[in-house]
């Protein structure tokens, strides 16, 4: 069999790195860093509820935590679920 003639992609860099706007490991970094994240069963995992009840708030638009449908998976940045739990802090005062 011939190799398809259309290598689209195929050795091909993203535009930031190609054009030296910045370098693999920064790009690492940043992802690494900044772009935590989270699955709906991880999710539920981290806040001891059943993946059913996170998927019941966003499907009733009553979900606390922001979240993003990228090729129907659900993902849940961690950096504001953690800032979305900071602010949902109350004081408990022992009786």
């Amino acid at each position: 069999m011939t190799e398809p003639t259309n290598k689209r992609g195929l050795g091909m860099k993203n535009k930031a790195i190609s054009n030296n706007l910045i370098s693999d490991e920064e790009l690492e970094l940043f992802i690494e860093k900044n772009c935590k994240l989270l699955t709906s069963k991880q999710l539920a995992d981290m806040l001891h509820v059943t993946e059913g009840a996170i998927r019941k708030q966003r499907s009733n638009d009553r979900s606390l935590f922001p979240f993003a449908k990228i090729k129907g998976r659900i993902f849940y940045p961690a950096d504001l679920i953690v800032e979305t739990l900071h602010k949902n802090l109350t004081n408990s005062q022992a009786r």
